[in-house]
């Protein structure tokens, strides 16, 4: 059975009328659930508690998110990232939707989870809204997990375009969460270099594989077959959380790259295939994606793949940024080059 959070509530953060990251992502979305499907339960929002936001953030910089969402009008946190009356409430819903389902998946009361919650999380930092992001639900998520579940090792994938440099921050110097991250670069917000690795205890789980634009499908499915498996069977995590953006697609506004809705349902049966080797949960929590039609594709490809469809098959395309992976992260993980 599958566990998704999807509801009009987070519509509720508004961005004004021409922001990518608009309420109608949700709309969109929630038209693949609003009715009952065979394998899915709908999962109701909840709040996340301040003390669990305080896992990953400031209390300083909590009070200004509230601060900021207490006026009328929309408040600009930085360049990109928009708060409104009703968003503090609305991201306390994301990060505690992303929670329940995290403690559920735990609990084997649901096989995998689906967070289709807003705004998004994985460039939010400690101490700072960024990137359309307010706190960061992944991250919240991972704490959580270790601290209150007793998982003792959690794996974030992130297949977003854009590199998540809010959760690499939190888990910088962490043996207990590796942070695995396929993403374009260079791009938006500039982090995410293959020599960023960790630090102290925690070099080594931070794996960046970064890819010029243009990629397509096969480039995806190479990193994921050739890098990301055979970390999954060495770290041997507890707990797969991954965040999931959609606007690597060919047909997003923002991202350059070229994967299609089949590709995403191909990187996700590699990650259910790696994640069912090490007896491992997975809860997807949504990030990116800015072209409706393709991020409701690409999320019902994913879906169907997670409720056990068969995975699209894709030839894997290898090239020199792979070579570059092999070459970096197999001073840390048993990698065999393709």
């Amino acid at each position: 059975m599958i566990g998704v959070v999807s509801d009009p509530v987070f519509m509720n953060h508004d961005t004004g009328g021409y922001h990518p990251e608009s309420p109608l992502r949700v709309q969109y979305i929630h038209t693949l659930f609003y009715e009952d499907a065979p394998g899915v339960v709908r999962v109701d929002p909840v709040k996340a508690s301040i003390d669990d936001v305080l896992l990953n953030h400031d209390r300083g910089y909590i009070r200004s998110v509230a601060d900021s969402c207490s006026s009328d009008d929309l408040v600009n946190l930085d360049m990109d990232t928009v708060c409104s009356e009703d968003s503090f409430d609305t991201a306390l819903l994301a990060a505690g939707s992303t929670v329940k389902l995290t403690e559920m998946a735990l609990n084997s009361e649901i096989d995998a989870g689906f967070s289709f919650v807003r705004p998004p999380g994985h460039h939010a930092c400690r101490n700072a809204a960024m990137g359309f992001c307010l706190f960061n639900n992944i991250a919240i998520a991972a704490h959580k997990a270790i601290q209150s579940y007793g998982v003792r090792k959690v794996l974030i994938v992130d297949f977003d375009v854009h590199h998540g440099n809010g959760t690499q921050e939190s888990f910088y110097s962490s043996s207990d969460v590796l942070y695995f991250s396929t993403h374009q670069h260079p791009f938006y917000p500039g982090t995410g270099s293959i020599a960023d690795l960790g630090k102290g205890d925690g070099l080594g789980y931070t794996v960046n594989c970064p890819l010029r634009s243009g990629q397509k499908d096969g480039h995806f499915i190479a990193v994921y077959q050739s890098i990301l498996s055979p970390i999954v069977e060495a770290f041997e995590p507890g707990l797969i959380l991954v965040s999931a953006g959609f606007d690597a697609h060919a047909s997003d506004p923002i991202g350059g790259m070229q994967v299609s809705a089949r590709g995403f349902g191909a990187i996700a049966g590699l990650i259910q295939d790696a994640a069912r080797e090490v007896s491992a949960p997975v809860v997807y929590v949504l990030e990116g994606g800015y072209n409706l039609n393709a991020l409701k594709e690409s999320i019902a490809c994913v879906v169907d793949i997670v409720k056990g469809e068969a995975v699209p098959e894709i030839e894997a395309l290898s090239g020199p940024e792979l070579d570059a992976m092999f070459e970096t992260h197999s001073r840390f993980w048993p990698l065999m080059h393709p």
